[in-house]
């Protein structure tokens, strides 16, 4: 039973680091799918499954292929969509809170705060951008389909 448990566990940790990097590696070879649609998903999971199968690497296809299923039965874009904008509006409501928090730091003339919060609101700034970003790039690939 043990040998099993294993056996799933690695499995399920092949298939979650694969799924975390494959829509970076894909990325840098292939700018037109980014992986941010149910249709670019599957896209390049059959990419990563013929390589891992021209590689030999049979664990990492079925782990692959799993996550395909998973992807064929459980993806919808409108899922997504909503998803890409609840992040857009979460990280929005994070950047007016730091705004806040830097307001009240620069009201007290509290100089090391000023420059906490000044960071803090520039990573969320950058969380925003990048929220955005991807929102953006789902509207691009359903537009292209």
């Amino acid at each position: 039973m043990k040998l099993t448990i294993r056996s799933i566990c690695k499995l399920i940790f092949l298939v979650l680091t694969a799924i975390a990097f494959i829509p970076n590696i894909y990325a840098a070879n292939h700018d037109e799918y980014k992986g941010v649609t149910c249709f670019s998903k599957k896209h390049i999971m059959e990419k990563q499954i013929d390589k891992a199968k021209k590689a030999g690497n049979l664990h990492q296809a079925q782990g692959l292929e799993k996550a395909l299923h998973d992807i064929n039965t459980y993806c919808n874009d409108d899922d997504l969509k909503a998803k890409y904008t609840e992040k857009v509006i979460e990280k929005t409501k994070k950047v007016a809170e730091k705004e806040q928090a830097l307001a009240k730091a620069q009201a007290k003339r509290d100089s090391q705060k000023i420059a906490k919060q000044k960071l803090k609101l520039s990573e969320a700034q950058k969380e925003l951008r990048e929220a955005k970003t991807k929102l953006a790039e789902f509207y691009k690939e359903i537009q292209a389909k």
